[in-house]
């Protein structure tokens, strides 16, 4: 339930309720079952409403336009089968990753980044090379000025900023007046959806391997391997389920914390893993059952408002929520994040060039 809520609310995201729920003594099975069920749900804000967390930033812009299309209901089910297929591969991927955790260097990680940002700039043509390099500079110098203040929630502020708000204000002044939830029916054929599922549990794997490698880097790879949007969030969503995952199983095998919910947990070894293995199938086929018809639900409710009226709701709503978390440090980072997102939207370069905000503080903080 409490996974189910963070999910589907946005803003709000499984760790800040995790921290604030830290008195209540939750189990780490419990806490483990709250993230994973987050990791399915956190489509839904979005998808409909625009609204990122880190793992599904990238997703926002590819899901949007499929919901103006009228497929919503289509990226819920991509996530949920995506998330589902991650729960599955992960487990013949764990003796291979038990024997690959204790090897992990810092310099890996860096290395991986610094490709990554080199690839970023040069799939760009022509003057839009420059005009990448410089977003990625500027989300960058916005990355560690943000990580630097001491705020309760940098990541809010940040990837709403560069990734959620300016999708809201795009479809503001398109005017786009109101959409239709569509058909859960997959354009995609099985058999590439599980190759890219699969690519996408690798990809999270590797994530949870390299700090300074985040899960939404890793999932920045698949947009250099995918063609169009329905293979790209396969990989979104499997990346975000798979790194859950597999930082759980790095911190049982070395202690390691690669994600807020796993630094509440009491220490434990491996010896807990079956627990944990039959939880994530346990939580993964319910999920699977009840949130379509959750997704539906709220999808329906909520498109059968104005369109404008529901993007001036969520922008307020995501205003105040930057106040609620910082005061007015939450809102001077998340208007200053806007802009630098909103800047890539001007100059007509990939909004994945403001994973610049990450991959700098990766490449020069130690």
């Amino acid at each position: 339930m409490l996974g189910t809520f963070t999910g589907i609310t946005p803003g709000i995201h499984v760790n800040t309720l995790a921290s604030l729920l830290r008195g209540f003594g939750l189990s780490a099975v419990v806490l483990f079952a709250m993230g994973l069920t987050h990791t399915f749900l956190d489509v839904v804000p979005s998808t409909f409403l625009g609204v990122p967390d880190e793992g599904t930033a990238l997703g926002v812009l590819p899901a949007h336009r499929l919901v103006l299309s009228g497929r919503g209901l289509e990226v819920v089910r991509i996530a949920l089968i995506a998330s589902f297929l991650a729960v599955l591969f992960f487990l013949p991927l764990v003796p291979l990753y038990l024997l690959l955790a204790p090897l992990y260097r810092p310099a890996f990680g860096k290395l991986v980044v610094l490709l990554l940002t080199l690839l970023l700039v040069f799939t760009e043509r022509g003057v839009k090379k420059v005009y990448a390099l410089f977003i990625i500079l500027l989300s960058g110098i916005l990355g560690l000025f943000i990580l630097s203040l001491p705020l309760n929630e940098p990541f809010y502020a940040l990837f709403t900023g560069l990734f959620g708000v300016p999708v809201i204000v795009s479809s503001l002044l398109a005017g786009t007046k109101r959409i239709e939830p569509g058909s859960p029916e997959l354009e995609i054929a099985p058999k590439r959806f599980v190759i890219f599922s699969f690519m996408g549990t690798l990809f999270g794997m590797l994530a949870s391997l390299l700090p300074a490698f985040t899960a939404s880097q890793a999932a920045l790879l698949g947009s250099f391997i995918s063609r169009d949007e329905r293979s790209f969030l396969t990989i979104v969503y499997s990346v975000n389920t798979a790194n859950f995952l597999f930082a759980l199983l790095n911190f049982l095998e070395t202690g390691r914390e690669r994600n807020g919910v796993v630094t509440l947990m009491e220490p434990l070894s491996v010896k807990a893993l079956p627990a944990f293995l039959l939880v994530a199938l346990f939580v993964g086929f319910a999920v699977l059952l009840y949130g379509e018809h959750l997704a539906r639900l709220l999808a329906k409710a909520l498109l059968r408002l104005p369109y404008r009226f529901i993007n001036l709701t969520v922008l307020t709503f995501l205003i105040l929520l930057a106040l609620l978390f910082d005061g007015i440090s939450g809102l001077l980072a998340l208007t200053a994040s806007s802009i630098v997102g909103y800047l890539a939207v001007i100059l007509g370069v990939k909004r994945t060039n403001c994973m610049g905000s990450l991959m700098l503080p990766a490449l020069l903080i130690r």
